[in-house]
């Protein structure tokens, strides 16, 4: 019996992994397909770019009333909506004939991704305890790490395989296998009600002010992140500040009625829980933005394939993915100490990888780089488990969806944050450099903007310390 029901538990590790790995990979693997779109679709440049943008912007939007979704209906119910809604939506977009129909498709299946990834965190977090937690939160940053990091390679094998005139339909049907599998798992291993449902409600005006603020918030960050900002962005970034303070104050009444508001107080109450999410929003800037700029880099400034651009970061995969596979057993022992270890592990990987750039003259191997992004991608592979350990192990059961779509949410708005903040000084540079070649400025260009990551890794070293020193049982 024992060891039937660890079957189960482990076949729903694997359900709730898929669906984790196909969200992820699918905010990376368009990236390369977007020129041979626009060829194929006879569409502009700016109207295509929302494949990607519209994608991330709904993914971000619909976080935490999906993590509530999760509390009042279920987990695995939502969690079996979201996947099947993203399996329509993937075929949808692989068929897409019009620019228009390709990024509708994309935006659903953003709200798809965004119904389903919180309640990754809140299923592992039901079934299973102590180590055997601490284990599957391992996997997912392995997870975590290598969807984000391979998804260029992916895109670029899948367009030379397929040919460039309808290549970039694989980038999509692609899903088709993975996200089927991850149905039938679900439907047969999830538990149905894994923890005591609260009495359903709705809360209308919590829903209507918490999207407004987040709209106005991240529109502005992935619609013009990686360019320069226009004086009406910041107006609207600004402009979800006092959306946000109504959101907190409507809460509070709704918990003095008695009544479940969309967000708890009781969350934004819990400083660890609250720290854990601010230094999660600040790593992932750091993070994500990585891949941004190494791609612009070795794609358009060295002249170099998508396959090549792919391979240039496997190795920060690789190490994220042998680290993460582990992180569990050194958290346990170490506490929140084996965070400060990976954050320095990443900060001088990437100043190792900044030396390296600066010193060639020109264009150069990707191997080059291999060890100090490998030194890098380790420490990635000790920080994200464990945080997400340390953050969500605060919260009480009936309260982790919700949790879960908040600290998804940070995650989601740092790495817009990271682009938004990155990708204008990586243009400006670029855009001042004096440099006899192009390779040249794009290599000054990565250093600089590179620059700005160890700084915020460096914030993350400080705000480390807000965190309990070990996880909660």
């Amino acid at each position: 019996m024992d060891a039937t029901k660890k079957q189960t538990k482990n076949w729903a590790l694997v359900a709730v992994m898929l669906g984790a790995f196909i969200s992820l990979l699918d905010t990376t693997i368009v990236n390369v397909a977007l020129p041979d779109m626009i060829k194929s679709l006879h569409a502009s440049s700016e109207s295509i770019e929302w494949v990607i943008s519209g994608y991330a912007l709904a993914f971000g939007v619909i976080l935490i009333l999906a993590g509530r979704l999760g509390d009042k209906f279920g987990r695995k119910n939502m969690y079996m909506i979201g996947i099947t809604l993203f399996l329509i939506m993937s075929i949808t977009a692989g068929f897409a004939d019009s620019e228009a129909s390709l990024i509708t498709s994309r935006v659903i299946q953003g709200l798809a991704a965004g119904l389903f990834f919180p309640q990754i965190n809140a299923i592992i977090m039901d079934i299973f305890k102590g180590e055997k937690l601490g284990q599957a939160f391992g996997i997912l940053g392995a997870v975590i790490g290598i969807a984000t990091a391979i998804g260029p390679l992916s895109g670029g094998l899948l367009i030379q395989a397929f040919g460039a005139e309808n290549g970039w339909r694989y980038v999509f049907f692609v899903n088709i296998p993975f996200v089927i599998l991850t149905l039938i798992l679900a439907f047969f291993f999830l538990p149905k009600r894994s923890v005591k449902q609260e009495k359903v409600g709705f809360d209308f005006l919590g829903v209507l002010l918490l999207t407004t603020a987040l709209l106005l918030l991240l529109y502005p960050l992935i619609s013009s992140g990686a360019n320069n900002f226009k004086l009406y962005d910041f107006i609207l970034m600004l402009c979800s500040i006092p959306f946000f303070f109504l959101l907190y104050k409507w809460s509070v009444r709704e918990v003095n009625q008695g009544k479940n508001p969309l967000i708890s107080p009781h969350l934004l109450k819990n400083k660890e829980f609250v720290s854990g999410m601010i230094l999660s929003l600040v790593y992932f800037a750091a993070f994500t933005s990585i891949f941004f700029v190494f791609s612009l880099t070795w794609q358009t400034g060295f002249d170099r394939s998508a396959i090549i651009s792919g391979l240039a970061v496997s190795p920060f995969a690789l190490g994220s993915m042998i680290a993460a596979a582990n992180s569990n057993r050194f958290a346990s022992k170490m506490g929140r100490k084996l965070l400060v270890v990976g954050l320095l592990l990443v900060a001088s990987g990437l100043a190792l990888t900044s030396l390296i750039f600066s010193g060639q003259s020109g264009a150069f191997s990707p191997w080059l780089t291999a060890i100090p992004l490998l030194i890098a991608g380790i420490g990635s592979g000790l920080i994200i488990s464990p945080l997400n350990s340390f953050t969500l192990s605060t919260v009480t059961g009936a309260e982790r969806g919700g949790a879960s779509g908040m600290f998804n949410t940070a995650q989601r708005v740092g790495s817009s944050f990271g682009i938004a903040i990155v990708g204008p000084v990586f243009f400006r540079v670029l855009g001042n450099s004096t440099a006899h070649s192009k390779a040249l400025a794009f290599s000054h260009s990565l250093q600089v903007s590179m620059y700005v990551n160890i700084f915020l890794l460096l914030l993350c070293l400080i705000l480390v310390f807000r965190l309990p020193k070990k996880t909660h049982s």
